[in-house]
């Protein structure tokens, strides 16, 4: 299965690395795609430009030891080292190399105290617009791919992925659907959910796997994450994503992605007009990413012109608004760089109580 679009590793450089490389090799030899590999250093006020640069060579240094299983396997693998926002590195060079998918690490949530709300990996998986695969252990390892549908809102490119996973990893593949205890009496029975199911699995090429439908009544978290326990992937696919506009994940996919004991593939339908949305994304990403450089360079009443139209694109870009009230208190525009600041700070808090 061929696919020469690369796959974005993000990768930290903690206790994640092994599990987060196992899963990059894996996905490297069995899509026989090219991987990027994004590390991102964070910034330091008032380091110099030599200080940096000496920070990006270590890392480097560092990473190119960690990919020397990938290199030996034959794998098509290029470092990317920049000083930044982890989350910001991992979308924008996503966007920029037309990548199928991120794959993050997402923390083990029985010795967490819960899943990293508020982490880069929240981050990514709420504004990515490709899917994103949030690693928790090591492959499938043969248990099913489970991919629960809410048939209220079916999302038709999640059980797609799902059915890719499965034959992918040549696993079993799980739908499941749950009706909840509270629904009203004119909602579906089992049997009439059971039917739809089939009917939407009937749209794709099964031929070859294990197949598995199973229709619960119950809480809908709770039934799923029960269900993940068995399960060596969950796929969950929602709708109505704007990559302008991110809006939180719905409750119960929320849930599941916090205590889920599996690895996650998160995918997000976005609107239509898929190739307008990433030039408008990499347009927004190359502004934020100049702004920072310039401010770094104390040039940042430069960037005004640049950062300004961006802003208003992005309203709800914590990192835009944010580089855009570190430019107007460099213009002595203090008022409004209060503003912004404020703007920041709320879109940030708004994503940490989702």
């Amino acid at each position: 299965m061929t696919n020469p679009k690369p796959v974005v590793v993000a990768l930290p450089l903690d206790h994640q690395t092994d599990d987060l490389l196992a899963t990059a090799l894996e996905l490297g030899r069995r899509l026989q795609c090219p991987l990027v590999v994004v590390h991102a250093l964070g910034r330091r006020r008032l380091e110099s430009e030599p200080s940096a640069a000496n920070r990006i060579a270590k890392a480097k240094q560092t990473l190119g030891l960690r990919l020397q299983p990938l290199w030996k396997a034959g794998l098509d693998v290029q470092e990317v080292v920049e000083i930044g926002v982890p989350s910001d590195l991992a979308i924008n060079t996503a966007l920029r190399m037309s990548a199928q998918l991120i794959v993050t690490g997402g923390g083990r949530p029985a010795t967490i105290r819960r899943w990293l709300v508020g982490s880069t990996v929240e981050e990514i998986v709420h504004t990515a617009v490709v899917p994103v695969w949030v690693v928790r252990g090591e492959g499938t390892d043969n248990r099913p791919v489970l991919c629960p549908i809410n048939l209220n809102s079916p999302s038709k490119l999640g059980l797609a992925s799902a059915v890719r996973m499965a034959r992918l990893f040549q696993a079993p593949l799980r739908v499941l659907t749950v009706l909840s205890d509270r629904s009203p009496s004119d909602g579906p029975s089992v049997d009439e959910a059971r039917r739809d199911l089939e009917k939407m699995l009937a749209e794709h090429d099964l031929d070859g796997l294990r197949v598995a439908v199973d229709v619960v009544t119950g809480n809908p978290a709770e039934r799923i994450l029960d269900a993940a326990d068995e399960a060596g992937m969950l796929v969950i696919g929602s709708r109505g994503f704007a990559p302008l506009f991110p809006e939180r994940l719905d409750a119960v996919t929320t849930r599941a992605l916090r205590y889920s004991q599996c690895s996650i593939l998160s995918v997000r339908e976005v609107h239509v007009d898929l190739q307008a949305s990433e030039v408008e994304l990499t347009s927004l990403a190359d502004a934020c990413r100049i702004t920072w450089q310039l401010i770094e360079d104390n040039r940042a009443a430069e960037a005004l012109p640049l950062i300004e139209p961006a802003a208003q694109r992005a309203p709800y870009n914590a990192t835009i608004q944010e580089a855009y009230a570190i430019v107007l208190e460099k213009a002595g525009q203090e008022v409004e760089a209060r503003a912004r600041h404020e703007l920041s700070r709320m879109i940030r808090t708004r994503i940490d109580r989702t």
